[in-house]
Protein backbone atom coordinates (compact mmCIF):
# COMPACT_ATOMS: atom_id res chain seq x y z
CA UNK A 1 0.00 0.00 0.00
CA UNK A 2 1.71 3.20 -0.76
CA UNK A 3 1.87 5.11 2.38
CA UNK A 4 -0.87 8.16 3.14
CA UNK A 5 -3.22 5.80 0.47
CA UNK A 6 -6.56 4.34 2.43
CA UNK A 7 -6.82 1.04 1.52
CA UNK A 8 -9.73 -0.72 -0.06
CA UNK A 9 -12.74 -2.16 1.61
CA UNK A 10 -11.40 -5.79 2.84
CA UNK A 11 -14.49 -7.39 0.44
CA UNK A 12 -13.02 -5.89 -2.31
CA UNK A 13 -9.72 -7.46 -1.66
CA UNK A 14 -10.51 -10.95 -0.15
CA UNK A 15 -10.05 -12.81 -2.80
CA UNK A 16 -6.51 -12.06 -2.72
CA UNK A 17 -5.80 -13.56 0.53
CA UNK A 18 -4.12 -16.30 1.19
CA UNK A 19 -2.72 -17.23 3.88
CA UNK A 20 -3.38 -16.60 8.00
CA UNK A 21 -1.47 -13.59 7.73
CA UNK A 22 -3.67 -12.22 5.48
CA UNK A 23 -6.73 -13.30 7.24
CA UNK A 24 -5.43 -11.77 10.47
CA UNK A 25 -2.43 -8.68 10.09
CA UNK A 26 -3.67 -7.34 6.70
CA UNK A 27 -7.37 -7.26 8.03
CA UNK A 28 -6.64 -5.95 11.16
CA UNK A 29 -4.34 -3.24 8.99
CA UNK A 30 -7.17 -2.46 6.41
CA UNK A 31 -9.93 -2.04 9.11
CA UNK A 32 -7.65 -0.01 11.79
CA UNK A 33 -6.53 2.00 8.83
CA UNK A 34 -10.00 2.48 7.37
CA UNK A 35 -11.15 4.05 10.67
CA UNK A 36 -8.38 6.75 10.56
CA UNK A 37 -5.72 4.94 12.91
CA UNK A 38 -1.99 5.43 12.11
CA UNK A 39 -0.99 2.02 11.45
CA UNK A 40 1.26 0.89 7.93
CA UNK A 41 1.57 -2.56 6.46
CA UNK A 42 5.31 -3.45 5.99
CA UNK A 43 7.02 -6.35 4.65
CA UNK A 44 9.83 -6.66 6.98
CA UNK A 45 10.41 -5.50 10.46
CA UNK A 46 11.05 -2.00 11.14
CA UNK A 47 13.81 -1.53 13.99
CA UNK A 48 12.47 0.27 17.35
CA UNK A 49 9.09 0.38 16.27
CA UNK A 50 6.05 -2.06 17.57
CA UNK A 51 5.87 -4.84 14.59
CA UNK A 52 2.71 -6.95 14.71
CA UNK A 53 2.94 -10.30 12.71
CA UNK A 54 1.19 -13.94 12.31
CA UNK A 55 2.98 -17.22 13.66
CA UNK A 56 3.37 -18.17 10.28
CA UNK A 57 5.60 -15.40 9.47
CA UNK A 58 8.14 -15.07 12.63
CA UNK A 59 11.19 -16.72 11.73
CA UNK A 60 14.39 -16.95 14.02
CA UNK A 61 16.48 -16.37 11.30
CA UNK A 62 15.38 -12.52 11.03
CA UNK A 63 16.50 -11.88 14.65
CA UNK A 64 14.16 -9.34 15.13
CA UNK A 65 14.84 -8.63 18.35
CA UNK A 66 15.49 -4.61 17.61
CA UNK A 67 11.76 -4.30 17.26
CA UNK A 68 8.84 -4.60 19.46
CA UNK A 69 7.39 -7.98 17.70
CA UNK A 70 3.45 -8.72 18.96
CA UNK A 71 2.99 -11.95 17.37
CA UNK A 72 -0.60 -13.25 16.34
CA UNK A 73 -0.21 -16.85 17.67
CA UNK A 74 -3.56 -18.27 15.71
CA UNK A 75 -3.48 -22.42 15.81
CA UNK A 76 -0.06 -22.64 16.38
CA UNK A 77 2.54 -23.13 18.69
CA UNK A 78 3.20 -20.69 21.72
CA UNK A 79 5.71 -18.01 20.08
CA UNK A 80 8.66 -17.26 22.35
CA UNK A 81 10.83 -14.85 19.89
CA UNK A 82 8.62 -11.84 20.66
CA UNK A 83 7.55 -9.19 23.47
CA UNK A 84 3.67 -9.90 23.40
CA UNK A 85 0.95 -11.90 21.67
CA UNK A 86 -2.62 -11.62 20.40
CA UNK A 87 -4.17 -15.19 20.97
CA UNK A 88 -7.82 -16.25 19.56
CA UNK A 89 -8.40 -19.40 22.90
CA UNK A 90 -8.81 -18.39 26.27
CA UNK A 91 -7.07 -21.24 27.08
CA UNK A 92 -3.54 -19.73 25.89
CA UNK A 93 -3.48 -17.03 28.24
CA UNK A 94 -0.99 -17.39 30.03
CA UNK A 95 0.30 -14.11 31.83
CA UNK A 96 0.15 -10.44 30.89
CA UNK A 97 1.74 -10.77 27.26
CA UNK A 98 -0.47 -13.05 26.16
CA UNK A 99 -4.08 -11.14 25.01
CA UNK A 100 -7.85 -12.57 23.84
CA UNK A 101 -8.95 -11.14 20.18
CA UNK A 102 -11.24 -12.94 17.74
CA UNK A 103 -10.26 -13.60 14.91
CA UNK A 104 -12.33 -11.27 12.21
CA UNK A 105 -15.39 -13.23 10.90
CA UNK A 106 -15.69 -14.54 7.27
CA UNK A 107 -15.50 -11.79 4.45
CA UNK A 108 -18.04 -11.77 2.19
CA UNK A 109 -20.31 -13.84 4.18
CA UNK A 110 -23.44 -14.75 1.79
CA UNK A 111 -26.21 -15.40 4.66
CA UNK A 112 -28.67 -18.35 4.78
CA UNK A 113 -32.20 -17.78 2.52
CA UNK A 114 -34.40 -15.96 5.05
CA UNK A 115 -36.93 -17.54 2.39
CA UNK A 116 -36.37 -21.04 3.48
CA UNK A 117 -37.64 -20.52 7.14
CA UNK A 118 -37.33 -22.59 9.34
CA UNK A 119 -36.72 -25.98 7.46
CA UNK A 120 -34.04 -28.10 8.67
CA UNK A 121 -32.85 -30.04 5.38
CA UNK A 122 -29.28 -29.19 4.80
CA UNK A 123 -27.01 -29.64 7.31
CA UNK A 124 -23.47 -28.48 5.61
CA UNK A 125 -20.06 -28.97 6.72
CA UNK A 126 -17.39 -26.23 6.56
CA UNK A 127 -13.87 -27.84 6.35
CA UNK A 128 -12.15 -30.42 5.02
CA UNK A 129 -13.10 -33.51 5.28
CA UNK A 130 -10.58 -35.19 6.59
CA UNK A 131 -11.10 -32.50 9.31
CA UNK A 132 -14.96 -34.17 10.03
CA UNK A 133 -14.72 -37.00 12.55
CA UNK A 134 -15.33 -40.28 11.53
CA UNK A 135 -18.37 -41.37 13.00
CA UNK A 136 -20.12 -38.42 11.56
CA UNK A 137 -19.13 -40.00 7.94
CA UNK A 138 -20.27 -43.50 7.87
CA UNK A 139 -22.86 -44.33 6.05
CA UNK A 140 -24.77 -45.55 9.01
CA UNK A 141 -25.20 -41.87 10.55
CA UNK A 142 -25.46 -40.47 6.88
CA UNK A 143 -28.84 -42.80 6.07
CA UNK A 144 -30.23 -41.66 9.26
CA UNK A 145 -29.69 -38.21 8.45
CA UNK A 146 -31.53 -39.19 5.01
CA UNK A 147 -34.48 -41.12 6.87
CA UNK A 148 -35.14 -37.73 8.32
CA UNK A 149 -35.13 -35.55 4.95
CA UNK A 150 -31.62 -34.33 5.50
CA UNK A 151 -28.73 -33.77 3.68
CA UNK A 152 -25.22 -33.04 4.99
CA UNK A 153 -23.44 -30.99 2.87
CA UNK A 154 -19.46 -31.09 2.20
CA UNK A 155 -17.35 -28.25 1.29
CA UNK A 156 -15.65 -29.11 -1.84
CA UNK A 157 -12.25 -30.46 -1.75
CA UNK A 158 -10.49 -28.30 -5.08
CA UNK A 159 -9.25 -24.89 -3.32
CA UNK A 160 -10.55 -22.38 -5.20
CA UNK A 161 -14.30 -23.92 -4.48
CA UNK A 162 -13.66 -24.79 -1.21
CA UNK A 163 -12.39 -20.97 -0.06
CA UNK A 164 -15.72 -19.73 -2.18
CA UNK A 165 -17.73 -22.18 -0.15
CA UNK A 166 -16.47 -20.37 3.11
CA UNK A 167 -19.08 -17.78 2.84
CA UNK A 168 -21.83 -20.01 0.98
CA UNK A 169 -24.49 -20.38 3.85
CA UNK A 170 -27.63 -19.22 1.14
CA UNK A 171 -28.90 -22.75 1.00
CA UNK A 172 -27.55 -24.18 4.41
CA UNK A 173 -29.95 -24.75 7.07
CA UNK A 174 -27.65 -25.75 10.06
CA UNK A 175 -24.05 -25.82 10.55
CA UNK A 176 -22.19 -29.27 11.98
CA UNK A 177 -18.52 -28.78 13.47
CA UNK A 178 -17.18 -31.45 15.09
CA UNK A 179 -13.55 -32.59 15.22
CA UNK A 180 -11.89 -35.53 16.87
CA UNK A 181 -8.13 -32.76 17.13
CA UNK A 182 -6.08 -33.53 20.33
CA UNK A 183 -7.17 -31.84 23.40
CA UNK A 184 -3.92 -29.68 22.72
CA UNK A 185 -4.99 -29.13 19.22
CA UNK A 186 -8.55 -28.41 20.30
CA UNK A 187 -7.11 -25.79 22.84
CA UNK A 188 -5.40 -23.40 20.36
CA UNK A 189 -8.57 -23.35 17.52
CA UNK A 190 -10.65 -20.27 17.17
CA UNK A 191 -14.81 -20.01 17.40
CA UNK A 192 -15.13 -18.79 14.09
CA UNK A 193 -17.45 -22.06 12.92
CA UNK A 194 -20.18 -20.62 15.20
CA UNK A 195 -19.19 -16.91 15.07
CA UNK A 196 -19.32 -17.45 11.45
CA UNK A 197 -23.10 -19.74 11.93
CA UNK A 198 -24.47 -16.38 14.10
CA UNK A 199 -23.73 -13.98 11.20
CA UNK A 200 -25.12 -16.41 8.72
CA UNK A 201 -28.47 -16.87 10.42
CA UNK A 202 -27.92 -21.01 10.77
CA UNK A 203 -28.40 -22.52 13.74
CA UNK A 204 -25.07 -24.56 15.17
CA UNK A 205 -24.71 -28.30 16.38
CA UNK A 206 -21.23 -28.32 17.63
CA UNK A 207 -18.64 -30.47 19.18
CA UNK A 208 -17.44 -29.73 22.52
CA UNK A 209 -14.76 -27.35 21.56
CA UNK A 210 -13.48 -24.77 24.47
CA UNK A 211 -13.82 -21.79 22.54
CA UNK A 212 -17.20 -22.79 21.54
CA UNK A 213 -17.90 -23.26 25.46
CA UNK A 214 -16.12 -19.96 26.34
CA UNK A 215 -18.54 -18.12 24.10
CA UNK A 216 -21.37 -19.51 25.35
CA UNK A 217 -23.65 -17.64 27.26
CA UNK A 218 -27.24 -19.22 26.60
CA UNK A 219 -28.52 -22.43 25.42
CA UNK A 220 -29.77 -20.94 22.38
CA UNK A 221 -26.28 -20.16 21.40
CA UNK A 222 -26.00 -23.51 19.99
CA UNK A 223 -26.43 -27.04 20.61
CA UNK A 224 -24.11 -29.18 21.96
CA UNK A 225 -22.78 -32.87 20.46
CA UNK A 226 -20.20 -35.40 21.16
CA UNK A 227 -21.85 -38.45 19.06
CA UNK A 228 -23.99 -39.14 15.96
CA UNK A 229 -27.02 -39.94 18.40
CA UNK A 230 -26.94 -36.00 19.45
CA UNK A 231 -26.34 -34.60 16.29
CA UNK A 232 -29.84 -37.25 15.16
CA UNK A 233 -31.51 -35.89 18.28
CA UNK A 234 -30.84 -32.26 17.49
CA UNK A 235 -31.89 -32.25 13.70
CA UNK A 236 -34.71 -33.42 14.69
CA UNK A 237 -35.25 -30.84 17.76
CA UNK A 238 -34.80 -28.17 14.92
CA UNK A 239 -36.95 -29.97 12.39
CA UNK A 240 -40.24 -30.87 15.06
CA UNK A 241 -39.87 -27.06 16.75
CA UNK A 242 -39.95 -24.55 14.31
CA UNK A 243 -40.03 -21.46 17.59
CA UNK A 244 -36.47 -23.22 18.35
CA UNK A 245 -34.94 -22.52 15.25
CA UNK A 246 -36.09 -19.16 14.79
CA UNK A 247 -34.75 -18.58 18.42
CA UNK A 248 -31.61 -19.61 17.66
CA UNK A 249 -31.60 -17.91 14.35
CA UNK A 250 -32.52 -14.41 15.94
CA UNK A 251 -30.41 -15.29 19.03
CA UNK A 252 -27.35 -15.64 16.66
CA UNK A 253 -28.18 -12.59 15.43
CA UNK A 254 -27.68 -10.63 18.41
CA UNK A 255 -24.72 -12.51 19.30
CA UNK A 256 -22.80 -11.63 15.89
CA UNK A 257 -23.03 -7.74 17.06
CA UNK A 258 -20.52 -8.94 19.47
CA UNK A 259 -17.87 -9.30 16.13
CA UNK A 260 -18.54 -7.09 13.80
CA UNK A 261 -15.34 -5.20 11.94
CA UNK A 262 -16.46 -2.11 14.38
CA UNK A 263 -16.72 -4.08 17.16
CA UNK A 264 -13.09 -5.86 17.13
CA UNK A 265 -11.36 -3.08 15.35
CA UNK A 266 -12.36 -1.25 18.72
CA UNK A 267 -10.92 -3.88 20.42
CA UNK A 268 -7.60 -3.78 18.42
CA UNK A 269 -7.19 -0.24 19.08
CA UNK A 270 -7.85 -0.27 22.66
CA UNK A 271 -5.27 -3.45 22.97
CA UNK A 272 -2.82 -1.67 20.90
CA UNK A 273 -3.41 1.78 22.34
CA UNK A 274 -3.18 0.19 26.03
CA UNK A 275 -0.99 -2.96 26.82
CA UNK A 276 0.95 -3.25 23.78
CA UNK A 277 1.76 0.96 24.05
CA UNK A 278 2.48 0.47 27.74
CA UNK A 279 4.81 -2.49 27.20
CA UNK A 280 6.50 -0.87 24.33
CA UNK A 281 7.13 2.51 26.43
CA UNK A 282 8.98 -0.11 28.81
CA UNK A 283 10.92 -1.86 26.17
CA UNK A 284 12.05 2.09 25.12
CA UNK A 285 13.23 2.98 28.30
CA UNK A 286 15.17 0.31 29.08
CA UNK A 287 19.02 0.62 29.90
CA UNK A 288 21.71 0.72 27.99
CA UNK A 289 22.98 -2.63 29.09
CA UNK A 290 19.75 -3.95 28.53
CA UNK A 291 19.73 -2.94 24.82
CA UNK A 292 22.88 -4.47 24.80
CA UNK A 293 22.02 -7.63 25.55
CA UNK A 294 19.01 -7.97 23.49
CA UNK A 295 21.00 -10.19 21.22
CA UNK A 296 21.47 -12.61 23.84
CA UNK A 297 18.14 -12.19 24.97
CA UNK A 298 16.71 -13.17 21.86
CA UNK A 299 19.39 -16.34 21.89
CA UNK A 300 17.51 -17.69 24.77
CA UNK A 301 14.00 -17.18 23.50
CA UNK A 302 14.93 -18.75 20.40
CA UNK A 303 15.80 -21.96 22.19
CA UNK A 304 12.99 -21.65 24.01
CA UNK A 305 10.79 -21.10 20.40
CA UNK A 306 12.28 -24.20 19.12
CA UNK A 307 11.27 -26.08 22.33
CA UNK A 308 7.56 -24.48 21.84
CA UNK A 309 7.36 -25.60 18.19
CA UNK A 310 8.51 -29.23 18.44
CA UNK A 311 5.44 -29.45 21.43
CA UNK A 312 2.75 -28.13 19.07
CA UNK A 313 3.76 -30.61 16.02
CA UNK A 314 4.39 -33.73 18.49
CA UNK A 315 0.76 -32.70 20.59
CA UNK A 316 -1.66 -31.83 17.89
CA UNK A 317 -0.91 -35.64 16.54
CA UNK A 318 -0.02 -37.87 19.58
CA UNK A 319 -2.79 -37.44 22.78
CA UNK A 320 -6.14 -37.87 23.97
CA UNK A 321 -9.39 -37.29 21.69
CA UNK A 322 -12.82 -37.69 21.88
CA UNK A 323 -13.48 -40.56 19.65
CA UNK A 324 -10.94 -43.57 19.43
CA UNK A 325 -10.03 -43.34 15.85
CA UNK A 326 -7.35 -40.75 15.11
Amino acid sequence: MMPGVEPPPVEEVYERFHNVNDAWCVQAYIHLRRRGLNVHLTSRYLPGRICVTSYEHLAIRDAPFNSYVVVVRHDRGRPEICEQRIVQNALNLVDWTDHLMPLWAQPNLKARDVGRGPRMEILGFKGRDRNLAAPFKRPEFLQQLAELGVTLKMSPEEERAHRRDWAEYTNVDAILAIRNCTEYDLAIKPPSKLVNAWFAGCPAILGPEPAFQGLRKSPLDYIEVRSPADVISAVCRLRDRPDLFRAMVENGRLRAREFTPDILSRRWRDLLAGAIAAGYERWQQESRLKKALRPIQFGFRAIAHRRERHLFLRNIRVGKRIFDEP
